[in-house]
């Protein structure tokens, strides 16, 4: 009995605290649960440098309970980057890695959160504790709201600068003839293609971010070669003289149509305006996306004088009537690229002497000046470097008989030419962006592929001098969140988000906001809600206000005045009616025209990642690499070209078969 009766306290001694561990367990987790919603909640969300708005108790007035709407996520594990719709997830999901935020009901946000790890947290808790305590909250900022009224609108754009009688005067009367006149001249380059022929050689591989034929040691065949080589020769004995009578001055050439490139473009020419440049403006369009009469009225307001790209392009057997008609199944206005389009407009200007700029290419001094350049004066040819080292297959060096490659790639974005003077080299250029399929994987491997090089080719093949600016490229951006591929390792580091291309004598003169999104309509209705861009100048790390301190003026505000302008200008929807008539405003070019929850930033180039995968070049001056990067550069350098050769040996012995291309 006593042995029972010493056993039995034992054992309850034994299970107590087991079922006591059990029944606290609960209470233990519920107050763990809410400990960690409040803190995530109280968690100040990374801001990147920008300035956030945090609602008040004394702003906000609640007259119903603050509930859960959906959790928002944004691209880039940037809590500041475009809203991935795809992505939203419902209020009891649980937030573990991702990036974005918690909409609540009363236009009321949570904290916005990069990615990486973070306490887990629901958007329906997180929403809910608003109700006790606002100070966490952010308020979704409103969209600009319209009309603006005519008189608000003219005060929008004239207070920034004046626009004198002389840009509205320098339209020239015979515009249509010179339509007809381009249009001809374009006939005459795809006879010239028609007569080389086309696509009639191939590279031996991809050049993508898992394959580079170059890389890994392969190499045209000799009789690929000579065909190259008699091809493009051939082309350039028929391709047009310099037509001498159709080109006259000097002007700014601008590439524009839908959206996309529209805005941008609307905001370079007010841009370039403000700088005081009074050269006129020549801005060519697809003949589907030609703006309204109202649009191409408000653009000579600031001397723009609206072009019609031709046809671009005939069937594939190129066989051409007079009226640039295909005679085989009657097609007109075939598509060809962005980059085709470029040398299309280059060509076909009315202006001698030329600065092209690309639609997202803001200049913060007179480009003028430019063309006054000795340089330029000298050769005839401005061009500007890239951010990396050439990747140019050896191969063209044969074709194209040059006696050595640059050890630097271009930028196309400004480009300034005398076409009297290299004629011959633009010619070529545009052989080079219709035959896109050989000559962009000659050009380089897959950064950057694009029309890009082909002016510099195309002028050294032809023996004829350009000055390539020596001032390296530099970058515009902020401070970004990265994380690693498991996201348990986070860090800040410079993300550039637009390029610096300098003047002759080393001045910043050019911004391209190269990185989408551009310019966009999503736009805030004030600019207390809008996100800087332009916050951090590499190299060097300097303050962007500081930089540009001389010009005094603040450029993103004025940007900002400008975007609003056109999103209340009353021509705008009539513009946009034409271009959704018939799938008119094409792939890739429908723009939202409103702000979907906070002013977005795109998530710039990571310059790290870039790096690792292989590519080398002046941006490392503004980007440290440890040891974990230069191993990845070695395995994607030196490794994958050792495999790569390996597997050219194996299919040598017929014991591997090569990868097709896709068709």
């Amino acid at each position: 009995m006593r042995r029972h009766i010493f056993r039995r306290p034992r054992a309850t001694c034994t299970r107590s605290p087991l079922l006591l561990v059990v029944l606290l367990l609960p209470v233990v987790a519920l107050v763990w649960y809410s400990f960690t919603v409040n803190s995530v909640i109280k968690t100040v969300a990374v801001t990147s440098h920008t300035t956030e708005t945090v609602v008040q108790h004394a702003e906000v007035v609640i007259d119903q309970k603050i509930g859960c709407v959906a959790w928002r996520q944004t691209l880039g594990c940037s809590p500041f980057g475009s809203r991935e719709t795809k992505e939203d997830k419902a209020c009891d999901y649980w937030i573990r890695k991702d990036a974005g935020y918690c909409e609540c009901t009363g236009g009321l946000t949570t904290n916005r959160f990069g990615c990486g790890h973070h306490p887990a947290f629901r958007c329906k808790e997180a929403c809910e504790a608003l109700n006790k305590d606002l100070r966490p909250a952010l308020k979704l900022p409103a969209n600009v709201t319209c009309p603006l009224t005519r008189g608000t609108y003219n005060s929008t754009l004239s207070s920034l600068w004046h626009i004198s009688s002389k840009l509205r005067s320098q339209r020239p009367q015979n515009v249509g003839e010179l339509d007809v006149q381009a249009a001809s001249l374009w006939q005459q380059v795809m006879r010239a293609l028609g007569v080389a022929g086309r696509n009639v050689v191939h590279t031996p591989g991809l050049r993508d971010d898992r394959n580079d034929w170059v890389r890994d040691g392969s190499r045209m065949s000799r009789q690929d070669i000579l065909r190259a080589r008699q091809q493009w020769q051939t082309f350039m004995h028929e391709s047009p003289a310099y037509p001498a009578r159709m080109f006259s001055g000097r002007g700014i050439v601008i590439l524009a149509g839908g959206l996309t490139y529209m805005v941008p473009a609307w905001v370079n020419v007010h841009m370039l305006r403000r700088t005081g440049c009074t050269l006129p403006v020549e801005m060519f369009f697809p003949i589907k996306e030609y703006p309204t009469p109202a649009l191409e009225a408000a653009l000579a307001q600031v001397g723009v004088v609206c072009r019609r790209l031709p046809n671009l392009e005939p069937a594939e057997d190129l066989h051409m009537t007079d009226d640039g008609v295909d005679s085989k199944d009657g097609k007109r206005d075939i598509d060809l690229s962005g980059f085709t389009m470029k040398i299309a407009a280059l060509l076909l200007s009315r202006f001698q002497e030329v600065l092209f700029l690309d639609s997202d290419n803001v200049a913060i001094r007179d480009p003028a000046v430019l063309f006054e350049s000795p340089e330029f004066l000298q050769t005839g040819a401005l061009l500007w470097p890239d951010y990396w080292d050439s990747s140019a297959a050896p191969d063209l060096q044969l074709i194209l008989g040059e006696p050595s490659l640059p050890s630097n790639t271009f930028e196309s974005g400004q480009m300034v030419f005398d076409k009297s003077r290299v004629w011959g080299g633009l010619m070529l250029a545009a052989f080079f962006n219709m035959q896109s399929e050989l000559y962009y994987d000659l050009f380089s491997n897959y950064m950057g592929k694009g029309d890009k090089e082909s002016f510099a080719h195309a002028l050294r093949a032809m023996q004829l001098p350009y000055h390539l600016v020596h001032a390296p490229v530099g970058s515009v951006g902020l401070s970004k969140q990265r994380c690693d591929g498991d996201q348990r390792h986070c860090w800040f580091e410079f993300a550039g988000n637009s390029m610096t291309q300098h003047s002759p004598d080393g001045q910043i003169m050019f911004l391209h906001t190269n990185l989408s999104p551009k310019w966009s309509l999503e736009v805030p209705g004030d600019f207390e809600h809008y996100h800087r861009r332009w916050q951090i100048v590499q190299p060097g790390g300097h303050n962007f206000e500081d930089v540009v301190a001389e010009l005094g003026a603040d450029l993103e505000q004025e940007i900002y005045r400008l975007l609003v302008a056109l999103r209340c200008a009353p021509f705008l929807p009539s513009y946009v009616e034409v271009l959704s008539r018939s799938d008119r405003m094409g792939k890739g070019k429908q723009m939202p025209m409103g702000l979907q929850g906070f002013h977005p930033l795109n998530n710039g180039v990571d310059f790290r990642l870039a790096y690792r995968w292989g590519l080398k070049g002046p941006y490392l001056a503004f980007q440290d690499v440890d040891f974990q990067d230069r191993f990845q550069y070695f395995k994607n350098t030196w490794i994958k070209g050792r495999l790569g050769r390996l597997k050219r040996l194996l299919r040598w012995l017929g014991l591997s078969r090569r990868r097709k291309q896709p068709s």
